[in-house]
């Protein structure tokens, strides 16, 4: 039987997958990763003691039981997919085990199915990322906060422009001129210029704060053109924005606008910031789309299958955390990027958000 073949070595044949020595020096050396292993009906054969950390569960209550057991239901569904239509190896980054008092652990999770003598296993491991997602999340915040810092400086030099104009105003109404509801209308206009660049301000220090409602897609837009626009590097930059104002979605606004703000960054640098970019968005399926069209000098598919390593950047003084960054955000929202070369110049990055928000 396989489940005694996988565990013992096999005495007839002096062949062997996993022997009781191997497994048992494995667990011991390797204390942040779990084995599992079930055969082809799906029952659990063999599993770590490790298992106990991290669920709850000992290791005899879920020997002979289901596999699915362990993994929550979407995680099931893409292992059941895959191994549906593949015999290859599957990765799946990134998954959570939950203990018994709803405690949630993430793993990086490897499936081999193995073929021994005509009957069939499953050899999966377990990888704790929990101390990997602390370091990500240390450098992705660090990142983040010198792009705040940037555009914060763009942001509190443009307060200086209202509060001139105030100052100004209030001269004049205090000297007695005549046309006072004219400058009083002005100067309210000044003061919601400067309400918004605050609101601005408050939202990029509190950069992950993960809000979910309910957005006007055209406003996120906007709001990052205003701040694209106090960007003293990139006055020769013009951004084209096209959406229905009627499309909205289920997000966090201040990281959706951060992921917009760094791939028009992106397009600005690729064209050494000067140019026009172009930001549409349109329903595509299930999906708000949002296209960032630069007018650099594109992209190739090497490059492309680059883009996602940490530290990996085609630019000089470039840090390669940008799209890393933008990535994470993304995953937060269970959306997709994708990156094409354009057909004349340029590079077109397309940002898919689900309609219905992932719970």
């Amino acid at each position: 039987m396989i489940r005694n073949s996988i565990i013992v070595e096999k005495k007839e044949s002096n062949q062997v997958i996993f022997s009781k020595d191997f497994l048992h020096w494995y667990n011991e050396n390797n204390k942040d990763k779990v084995i599992l292993i079930w055969d082809d009906h799906g029952d659990i054969i063999y599993l770590s003691k490790q298992i106990q950390d991290y669920t709850g569960w000992k290791v005899e209550e879920l020997i002979g039981t289901k596999w699915t057991n362990i993994f929550q239901d979407k995680d099931t569904k893409h292992i059941k997919s895959h191994y549906s239509r593949s015999t290859d190896k599957y990765l799946l980054s990134n998954i959570v085990l939950v203990d018994r008092d709803q405690k949630e652990t993430p793993f990086d999770l490897s499936i081999d199915r193995l073929l021994f003598h005509g009957e069939v296993a499953y050899v999966c491991q377990l990888k704790n990322r929990t101390y990997i997602n602390e370091l990500e999340k240390m450098v992705i915040d660090s990142e983040k906060l010198v792009l705040a810092a940037q555009l914060s400086a763009g942001l509190v030099h443009e307060i200086r422009n209202p509060l001139t104009s105030l100052k100004g105003f209030l001269q004049l109404v205090q000297s007695g001129v005549q046309q006072k509801e004219e400058y009083y209308r002005v100067m309210i206009g000044e003061i919601d210029k400067l309400e918004k660049i605050t609101t601005e301000l408050l939202q990029m220090a509190k950069p992950f704060k993960n809000q979910m409602k309910t957005e006007k897609v055209y406003e996120l837009m906007e709001d990052v053109a205003f701040m694209m626009n106090t960007q003293s590097n990139l006055k020769h930059v013009e951004l084209e924005i096209a959406c229905d104002q009627e499309l909205t979605i289920t997000c966090s606004a201040s990281q959706i606008k951060q992921v917009l703000i760094n791939l028009i960054l992106n397009g600005a640098e690729a064209m050494t910031e000067k140019g026009t970019i172009k930001v549409n968005s349109y329903k595509l399926n299930d999906y708000i789309a949002i296209d960032i069209i630069d007018e650099g000098e594109g992209i190739t598919p090497e490059i492309v299958k680059e883009l996602h390593q940490p530290f990996f950047t085609t630019k000089e003084q470039g840090t390669g955390l940008g799209l890393v960054i933008t990535q994470h955000l993304l995953e937060l929202h269970h959306a997709t990027l994708m990156v094409k070369p354009n057909e004349n110049k340029g590079s077109t990055f397309t940002i898919l958000l689900p309609i219905q928000a992932e719970q």
